[in-house]
């Protein structure tokens, strides 16, 4: 009795632990035909007016997959009334539902949850009276582990819906209300298009409003699409050449920004690394844009890439603005979190995190508040080439 009620022990610790329904079933069909030595056996779960086979044993398929209604046969009987019931001699018994020519005995219990029988087990074996009181108090300690297991695995599920509908009716918010506001930029200027006696400086102002509208929905839309990407598409990795990378960023980045910020670059010209440039770009765009946006009243945007003694490949991206406080620098990495920023879906750190960790690549943050921030990525050696070596 000790030894069963041990190995009854650790299927309650097991079934804490289980992460889905079917584990729960087939663990406990394996615990159950060890402790009880029946012959037959399978597990159905109540959905609506019938139970239905979730797992089973010695029984043919055709057998325990057959749908039986609530009240229906022995177990039927236990699923309606919430009692065990147990059958010394199934010839007798007008009840039973034959899925065994050679079964003698039955032994059914309810698995239920709050008062509500969510399920039901059946067991049976080719010998007469094979079930004792001790395998019937057995069973229902088993059928109690088990409703607490798949209860809490409901919920859980329930949980991870509710959080799922919660993110995205946050990023539809986020996303919404910004394109909103651009496509009001763009009907301004549209309106603002249909003046008479436009100079041509006032049609090049209009020209650059309507560019930096139509560049803000694209930039909201490349976010949406790169963060909800399940990662099914593969990195297209090549070696490329990250001085040239980073200094097309570079370059790109003075064109729009005023001049009040000064890019500063130190590159190894002989580095190539395994990258998806189009996913690496964005990374990069994304540190640079952040950079600027840092530096309202202008600074100093230094980038720069060094091999580490190790062989590894470090490219830092500073800025002289205005910093983050010690306790925010966790939650920049987290989705729609923006820390001093007007504009954006607060997707930009999230969506590189996630480009760096498919990369198999790390990056982290050092900051002081109103002194600025240094963000590093490190490539490991694996992934680099060094042409002078």
């Amino acid at each position: 009795m000790d030894e069963k009620l041990e190995k009854v022990n650790f299927l309650g610790q097991y079934l804490a632990a289980s992460r889905s329904e079917d584990q729960i079933y087939e663990m406990a069909m394996i615990i159950s035909r060890d402790v009880l030595g029946y012959d037959h056996c399978v597990f159905r779960k109540v959905e609506g007016h019938e139970l239905i086979s979730k797992s089973w044993y010695g029984f043919p398929r055709e057998a325990a997959s057959m749908p039986i209604k609530i009240g229906e046969g022995v177990i039927g009987q236990s699923a309606l009334t919430g009692n065990s019931t147990v059958v010394m001699d199934t010839t007798l018994d007008p009840r039973f539902l034959a899925g065994m020519d050679n079964c003698r005995s039955e032994l059914c219990v309810p698995i239920k949850y709050n008062g509500k029988v969510i399920a039901a087990i059946n067991v049976e074996s080719d010998v007469p009276a094979f079930f004792s009181e001790t395998d019937i108090s057995i069973l229902e300690t088993l059928a109690s582990l088990m409703a607490s297991a798949l209860e809490t695995n409901r919920l859980r599920g329930e949980l991870s819906s509710a959080e799922k509908f919660s993110f995205l009716g946050k990023m539809a918010s986020s996303i919404l209300h910004d394109i909103r506001n651009d496509i009001n930029q763009l009907n301004i200027c549209s309106d603002f298009l249909r003046k008479p006696n436009l100079t041509s400086e006032r049609t090049l102002m209009v020209a650059d409003l309507v560019k930096q509208a139509s560049d803000g929905i694209f930039t909201l839309i490349e976010d949406m699409f790169e963060y909800v990407n399940t990662g099914e598409s593969k990195l297209n990795l090549q070696p490329e050449n990250i001085s040239e990378l980073i200094g097309s960023i570079a370059e790109k980045t003075r064109t729009y920004n005023d001049g009040s910020v000064e890019i500063k670059e130190d590159l190894d010209n002989n580095i190539t690394v395994d990258i998806d440039k189009r996913r690496f770009r964005r990374v990069l765009l994304n540190l640079f844009n952040n950079a600027l946006e840092a530096m309202p009243d202008g600074g100093i945007l230094a980038v720069s890439s060094r091999l580490t003694p190790a062989g590894s490949l470090e490219i830092k991206v500073s800025d002289t603005g205005v910093g983050i406080e010690e306790d925010k620098i966790t939650q920049i990495w987290e989705p729609f979190y923006t820390h001093g920023k007007k504009h954006g879906t607060g997707l930009g750190m999230a969506i590189i995190r996630k480009i760096m960790d498919e990369h198999g690549f790390s990056i982290d943050v050092e900051s002081v508040k109103n002194r600025g921030a240094t963000f590093t990525i490190r490539i490991p050696k694996e992934s680099v080439h060094d042409k002078t070596a």
